[in-house]
Parts: structure tokens; C-alpha cells; sequence
């Protein structure tokens, strides 16, 4: 079952993101068995150019790729899904109105106005029939909105009435800071915001996700209702593991 199959039949699927510029991370997400990763091209030194080497990487792992681009600019949005990405994830979405520009730069004509090129990447440099590439892009691209300010908890039922948004994503950072307690991301108050946008997103058919860095935080927020688990970081687990490897080398008693 793909991505957007799961997605919409409710199941919780779990990512992880991908910050450190090695596309073998991605392929090694894909062997660990993860549901999908999410590379990060808002806050991590990956370039836009390197894209379709992070997609090569996740179709060897057998993981489809989300791409966070670094604003809601449609241009930037064409890239990714144009390198082959199996969806998109769009930071500090705050309004309707940037809301449903979005998908129009997500989806091709008629849920939205994306570029259309039959050459590229996405549609196997023309090897696929573009009414096809046409059909399977509106079909199984994932869009994911970022909420994550006190605007954006502001503006939820015009962000989550768009057609064409599969996935409302918790940022707990940036939404703990526009809370007035920034880090802060295990606080009640980012918990009943998250509550409250659970709600108008089930109200309209919307899953929701969230960034977590422990699992007692993700089966909190899996108890109240979310389904897009973003568990840690490449690099933060990369660097757990080394720690703990370290931890039992030295413990090991003298031969």
C-alpha cells in the first residue's frame, strides 16, 4: 500500500526526518522499514539540486520521500514534485489564502494550475504518457501544511477546508515559541492547540501530523488522534547510536 493509500484509509504511518546532506540516509530509512522520510530542504544544508539523488536513494530503500521546502513558493514546490517526490511539505501556513495557494502549486489542472512538463524526472522523462503522469500526480502526490503559529491555530478551518490537503502537520517548535514558551514542546498549551486542531481536521476529512523526538511523546499525540508520526532526525539518531555503541565498547572488560 502507497503513502497516500494509508494515509487516507486512517492508518498512522511513521517518518523520519533527513537533515544530514547523505543521501544514504535515506536508503538506509528505507531498509529500517520506515513508512516514509522527510528531507529537509527549510532547515538543513541539502540543496534543491540534489533532490532527485534523495529520491533515487528512497525508491532503492523502498521509502517514499516528502520534501520540506523552505517556503510556499510555487516554484520551489514544482521542483521537488518534479524530481520525483512523493509529496511535499510546506512550513508556516497561516492563512486560507496561503492554504490554497499551495495545492494549486502542488496539484495539475483541475484540482490546481502546477507546471506542466512531460520531460521531467516525475514522469519518467517521457516515458510515461502524460495523461497518465497527469492522473498519478493529482492521485498519490501527499501534501502536507505546516500549522505551527498562533496565526496559523487562528486560521485552521480555512487551512483545513482546502480540497487537495492530505496532511495538517503540527510544527511543536515554532508553535511552542508563538505560544510564548519556545522549546517548550511537551507544555499543555501545545497539546490543546494540537487538540484543537485534531479536531477541525477530522471534521473534514484532514489527517493530522506532528514532529516528535521520544516515543512518550508519540503515543501521546497518537492517543489524540494523529496519524503522520515525524519521529527524530537523522543525525540525532545517528548520533544516539554511535553514543550507545561507544558506551558498550568501553564497558567491555579487558581481554
Amino acid at each position: 500500500m502507497k503513502l497516500h493509500e494509508k494515509l487516507r484509509a486512517g492508518k498512522t504511518v511513521f517518518g523520519v526526518f533527513c537533515e544530514l546532506a547523505c543521501a544514504d540516509s535515506v536508503e538506509l530509512a528505507g531498509i529500517a522499514g520506515w513508512d516514509f522520510v522527510v528531507v529537509d530542504c527549510e532547515h538543513s544544508a541539502i540543496a534543491m539540486s540534489a533532490l532527485p539523488e534523495f529520491v533515487r536513494a528512497g525508491e532503492c530503500g523502498g521509502v517514499p520521500v516528502i520534501v520540506r521546502v523552505e517556503d510556499d513558493v510555487p516554484a520551489l514546490i514544482q521542483h521537488v514534485l518534479d524530481a520525483g517526490a512523493a509529496g511535499v511539505q510546506i512550513p508556516q501556513i497561516a492563512s486560507g489564502d496561503a492554504a490554497e495557494r499551495a495545492v494549486r502549486a502542488a496539484r495539475f489542472h483541475p484540482g490546481g494550475e502546477r507546471g506542466f512538463n512531460p520531460f521531467v524526472r516525475a514522469a519518467k522523462f517521457s516515458a510515461e504518457p502524460a495523461e497518465e503522469f497527469l492522473r498519478r500526480s493529482n492521485a498519490e502526490t501527499v501534501v502536507v501544511m505546516q500549522v505551527e503559529s498562533a496565526g496559523g491555530l487562528a486560521a485552521i478551518d480555512s487551512v483545513v477546508a482546502q480540497a487537495g490537503l492530505d496532511v495538517i502537520f503540527i510544527g511543536p517548535y515554532d508553535l511552542s515559541q508563538s505560544l510564548g514558551i519556545p522549546g517548550d514542546v511537551g507544555n499543555e498549551l501545545v497539546f490543546r492547540a494540537g487538540a484543537e486542531i485534531v479536531a477541525r481536521a477530522e471534521a473534514f476529512g484532514k489527517a493530522v501530523g506532528v514532529f516528535v523526538n521520544n516515543a512518550e511523546l508519540a503515543s501521546r499525540w497518537m492517543a489524540a488522534g494523529v496519524r503522520y508520526i515525524c519521529y527524530s532526525v537523522d543525525s540525532v539518531l545517528l548520533l544516539a547510536a554511535l553514543r550507545a555503541a561507544l558506551g558498550e565498547v568501553r564497558g567491555q572488560p579487558p581481554h
